[in-house]
């Protein structure tokens, strides 16, 4: 039997993600918030580049590309994002092996509906799946065990 993570610490390395993802998304986001601060000085709406939604749009694929990317990599790479690592935690395929990024990407884009109401949705699958499972981990077939 696996030893699986308690879901104090998924919830922890979850909270560790977003922190992290929230500072690089802030880096990368910094320079183009203050080019449009600026244009809102200036007060020339109708310059081409003038902020538009289309480019405030483009922060936010950046940002959800960003986020696939992340977990993707490093669930892929090593099963551990850096918010698992720091707790202990890592995913595996239900018979051992190290996920794929297959597997990584399953997880990732079904993070989306694991985290409807702040990943409520995602902890009460977890509470009631045998193997302690969330919706991603069921699609992907793996499990978040002590590291």
């Amino acid at each position: 039997m696996a030893d699986y993570a308690c879901v104090g610490s998924r919830i922890v390395a979850i909270i560790i993600d977003q922190i992290i993802l929230a500072i690089v998304s802030f880096i990368i986001a910094l320079p183009f918030g203050i080019w449009a601060w600026m244009f809102s000085f200036m007060g020339d709406a109708t310059s081409p580049f003038a902020p538009r939604g289309t480019f405030f749009a483009s922060l936010t694929v950046l940002n959800v590309l960003l986020w696939i990317v992340y977990f993707t990599y490093f669930e892929g790479t090593s099963g551990q994002t850096l918010g698992k690592k720091i707790m202990s935690i890592k995913v595996i395929k239900e018979n051992g092996d190290q996920p794929t990024f297959s597997d990584a990407l399953i997880r990732t884009i079904l993070r989306i509906i694991d985290g409807i109401a702040f990943y409520l949705v995602g902890l009460i699958v977890i509470l009631v799946s045998e193997k302690k499972q969330r919706i991603g981990d069921m699609a992907a077939g793996t499990i978040v065990v002590k590291a």
